[in-house]
């Protein structure tokens, strides 16, 4: 029954014996150490290479009581909290020639080591303070211009209309930012805790494409930037919500019009994955780029690459977006059971990419 119940724990457990030489080991254990183990012949220090797990283990054995600690290292974001303690066992009192031999009283031959992982924990209170950092700045900012421009406002409005009205377009701007921003920050949260309704119906590959080719091709035209198609086999039923991924796609085509200069040219596109019964969506453009080491966040909250790459006149402040735009796609995406990539090269554009399941048709 003891077996069955150590089994049955979520965390790995090691039961040792006074030398160290595993007796028992539960399945997440075996699978932490990601090797084979040979009970009764394997010692502890051979399968945990941490000196602080195996003198806190010894430490339990020494003093016979339980013993607990934490080891951390953070550059590969490894946590655990081991725990040793002695089990219940005790070894049977002899009689002796002055009476009970203490020595043997009490002590246990066994000892179990648990260990609990806390890197997810650790990882989560990380990316809850960079989210407190983040949001902090992204509304301090545009907050400190609309107070500025205000308290400016005030002393121009009756003597200089014309500043005046300039001011009042600036923090329209900045309002429309913020509100913005804070749309954005719902529909991340609502995607993220699974709350965003979506309705899956079979759409055309070409559909989504054409749709946005079509009300992006404006922005584009403003910006000198060409647009073209690459549709192949668009008449592939994809199972989508075509409101939502019409908005990832609006979202990587407005970046791809952002970052690309004038005379730039863009394609957006759609073709099968053959044998995969999926179809991939495409952005590609011949703008600035992303470099090597910002690829890998480009999907984060609030990251954002060089705001002095993107275009001066592009809408937002500073030619900047909130940068939730990415985080959001690849929520959308993955809600949808596809994968989003990014590939870029410095000075020869970026593809941004995703992909989608085929909907399966329903005879009647």
């Amino acid at each position: 029954m003891f077996k069955s119940l150590l089994e049955a724990l979520p965390l790995p457990i090691f039961v040792v014996n006074r030398e160290l030489v595993i007796q028992y080991i539960n399945p997440p254990a075996r699978q932490l150490c990601q090797q084979e183990i040979a009970v009764r012949k394997t010692r502890l220090d051979q399968v945990i290479e941490v000196p602080a797990v195996i003198q806190l283990a010894q430490r339990c054995i020494h003093t016979n009581s339980r013993q607990q600690g934490q080891y951390e290292k953070n550059n590969v974001d490894i946590a655990w909290k081991v725990t040793a303690a002695p089990l219940l066992h005790q070894a049977p009192a002899k009689e002796g020639p002055h009476g009970i031999d203490r020595q043997t009283d009490g002590c246990s031959e066994y000892f179990t080591i648990s260990i609990e992982n806390l890197s997810e924990t650790r990882v989560l209170e990380r990316v809850q303070r960079d989210f407190l950092a983040n949001i902090s700045h992204e509304l301090r900012t545009p907050l400190t211009s609309v107070l500025l421009m205000a308290e400016t406002l005030e002393d121009v409005v009756e003597t200089d209309t014309e500043k005046a009205q300039e001011f009042i377009e600036k923090i329209e701007t900045e309002v429309q930012y913020l509100s913005g921003l804070v749309a954005e920050l719902l529909e991340l949260s609502r995607l993220e805790s699974g709350e965003m309704p979506m309705t899956i119906e079979p759409v055309e590959a070409q559909q989504l494409v054409r749709e946005v080719m079509a009300r992006m091709l404006p922005l584009a035209q403003r910006h000198r930037v060409r647009m073209f198609t690459e549709i192949e086999r668009g008449e592939t039923l994809v199972a989508a919500d075509s409101r939502l991924i019409t908005r990832v796609l609006f979202n990587l085509v407005h970046n791809a019009i952002k970052f690309t200069p004038t005379d730039g040219k863009i394609v957006i596109g759609t073709a099968p994955q053959l044998d995969q019964h999926i179809q991939r969506f495409f952005v590609r453009d011949t703008g600035v780029g992303i470099r090597e080491e910002d690829l890998p966040r480009v999907f984060e909250r609030f990251f954002k690459t060089d705001r002095a790459r993107s275009k001066a006149n592009f809408i937002g402040p500073g030619g900047g977006g909130t940068g939730l735009g990415l985080a959001i796609a690849r929520q959308v995406v993955e809600a949808h059971g596809g994968h989003i990539q990014a590939e870029s090269a410095i000075e020869k554009g970026s593809t941004f990419s995703f992909t989608l399941p085929v909907a399966v048709r329903v005879e009647r």
